[in-house]
This record gives structure tokens, C-alpha cells and sequence, in this order.
């Protein structure tokens, strides 16, 4: 059974008895496969454009192409507590709550633009946490799947950096903590900074 090393600000991979492909024992070589099963999620979401329902079943479909190749619970709300996230009995009304939210911003006259909505949506998630692994990314992509349907320029994630232990990395993670403060002045500073 392989055992992943932790990176920090990651969840720990604790059981990878549900890791599907056999031959993985090594985080390098998880990424890379995860990586490729990521690409082929991003070709159906952002291949052509679509307006999608941001729901609790859109949010577990993205998850679910996203892994669907690596783990067994791809897509699945997780059914256990971390030590980051909402309570695992809380998650679908967290999802619902955002939901909520995306309709009534959408909805909005003059009220947030779509960079400031995209990157409270990518914290909301990241939050929320509401699967075992893959939390940051899938927030990373269901931002980006709006901010696509609304015709908007999409930011360039620097995604090995950003699942590796890099500067880049830690100043992501301090931008989603002053999220969580109600700050998301550096997280949009970070992702802006990323659009060309």
C-alpha cells in the first residue's frame, strides 16, 4: 500500500486503499496521474462554451471528472471530518448556501464582477472542503467554469506549483486564510495577476 508524504496546507492522504490505478506509490507519481485524469476534465468543461446551474450536483460532477480515473470516491461528499473544512454532516447546506449565493450575485444589478464572484465561489469550496482530496484544484476549476460561461479571461494556474511545497504555494494559502477572514483582497490580487 503506498503511503503519500504530506504537504503542507494538503490534506493528508491517510488510506489509499481507494486509489484505482495499482502501480502508484509515490506523491510525484500520483500527481502526474492525477494530473492527466485533471486535463481531460478541463478539455469537457472549458472546451466549449456552456452555462451550467451551479448546484450540488454540478459541484459533484466536476469532482467526479476530475478523479473519476485515480479514486474510487471521486465525486463523492466525504463522510468523515478533517481538520479544515465544514462539519461532513453540514456540507450539502454549505453547498446549497453557495449556490444560494451564485443565483443571487448573478442576479445582481451592480454588485460584484465576475473576478470578485469567481474567487469567492474558489474560496467557498476550499472552505467547505467537501471531498477527501482534490479540494483546491476542483475550487480552482469550478471558478474557472464560471468565470468561462461568462465569457470571462481565465486565470493561468501555475498547477505544479501550487501542489508542490513553492513560494507560490504558501502565498496562495495565506490569501485563502485572509479569505477565511473575510479578506479576499489578496486572493484577487493573486488571481488577477494570473490573467494576462
Amino acid at each position: 500500500m503506498p503511503k503519500f508524504e504530506t504537504i503542507i496546507g494538503a490534506t493528508p492522504i491517510e488510506d489509499a486503499s481507494d486509489l484505482i490505478p495499482t502501480h502508484i506509490l509515490t506523491r510525484p507519481e500520483l500527481n502526474e496521474w492525477e494530473s492527466q485524469n485533471i486535463l481531460n476534465a478541463v478539455r469537457k468543461y472549458l472546451g466549449k462554451r456552456k452555462q451550467h446551474k451551479f448546484d450540488i450536483t454540478f459541484v459533484k460532477s466536476v469532482h467526479k471528472d476530475m478523479f473519476d480515473d485515480t479514486w474510487k470516491w471521486a465525486g463523492e461528499i466525504r463522510k468523515r471530518n478533517f481538520n479544515i473544512g465544514a462539519d461532513w454532516h453540514k456540507i450539502q447546506e454549505e453547498l446549497k448556501a453557495l449556490a444560494d449565493d451564485i443565483a443571487f450575485w448573478q442576479n445582481q444589478k451592480d454588485g460584484l464582477g465576475l473576478l470578485e464572484q469567481s474567487v469567492r465561489i474558489h474560496h467557498r469550496i476550499v472552505k467547505i472542503h467537501p471531498f477527501v482530496n482534490g479540494n483546491g484544484r476542483h475550487a480552482r476549476l469550478v471558478a474557472d467554469i464560471f468565470l468561462f460561461s461568462n465569457e470571462h479571461k481565465l486565470p493561468n494556474w501555475p498547477n505544479n506549483e501550487l501542489v508542490e511545497e513553492t513560494d507560490i504555494r504558501k502565498r496562495y494559502i495565506d490569501a485563502l486564510k485572509s479569505a477565511d477572514k473575510g479578506n479576499y483582497e489578496p486572493l484577487e490580487k493573486f488571481t488577477s495577476k494570473l490573467i494576462d
